[in-house]
């Protein structure tokens, strides 16, 4: 957990991870954040970084079309590059790729046990047993701790756990690229609010 963890944190902190915060982690972060406000109004902060990137840039334009797409504008995002900092502030940390994953551990190494591809997250998530009938924030921390318990090598190959990377390349790469991160980023989404409507 964050350093900073308390049970009466009011949010849950999100940190999404790529290469350049311009195509795969700032639509992970404002599509996932859309999905968990509206289940969840102000129970979640997520956030994005790039391990490569440099402050202030905006988000490529194929991935403002995709955010548009499900009604969600990326027009105010500015990049950021990864620091420690980023990492330590966040309660669970979800990349882009299993290199990215190595490089949130290698700056902050106890990060370890809250840094999960994005997709190899979703894919365990069903897995994970939850504390039901708590607030969100409580109970995904408690789903961030128990989550490395069930860790796996993914039963198809290692880059399934991967969202390829789209910079610079053709419009069918952007596509493949959503077509890898929407379902994780709705196996998220769907998590909660199962939980949510439990807990009322």
């Amino acid at each position: 957990m964050s350093g900073r963890w308390d049970v009466t944190d009011p949010e849950f902190r999100i940190l999404l991870v790529c290469t350049g915060n311009i195509c795969r982690s700032p639509l992970a972060e404002y599509l996932l954040r859309d999905g968990l406000d509206e289940v969840a109004p102000g129970q979640f902060r997520v956030t994005s970084a790039g391990t490569g990137a440099w402050d202030g840039g905006p988000a490529a334009v194929q991935v403002r079309r995709f955010a548009e797409q499900r009604d969600v504008s990326l027009s105010d995002f500015a990049s950021t590059r990864l620091g420690p900092e980023h990492i330590e502030d966040a309660d669970l940390v979800l990349t882009m790729e299993r290199s990215h994953r190595s490089a949130v551990v290698q700056l902050a190494p106890a990060a370890l046990r809250r840094t999960f591809t994005l997709r190899e997250f979703a894919r365990i998530l069903p897995l994970v047993p939850p504390e039901s009938r708590t607030q969100p924030a409580q109970r995904w921390h408690s789903l961030a701790a128990l989550t490395q318990r069930y860790r796996r090598p993914a039963p198809d190959s290692q880059t399934a756990d991967d969202v390829i990377d789209p910079y610079g390349r053709s419009d069918a790469v952007y596509t493949e690229m959503f077509d890898q991160m929407v379902p994780a980023l709705d196996s998220l989404i769907s998590w909660e609010r199962r939980f949510s409507a439990d807990a009322t």
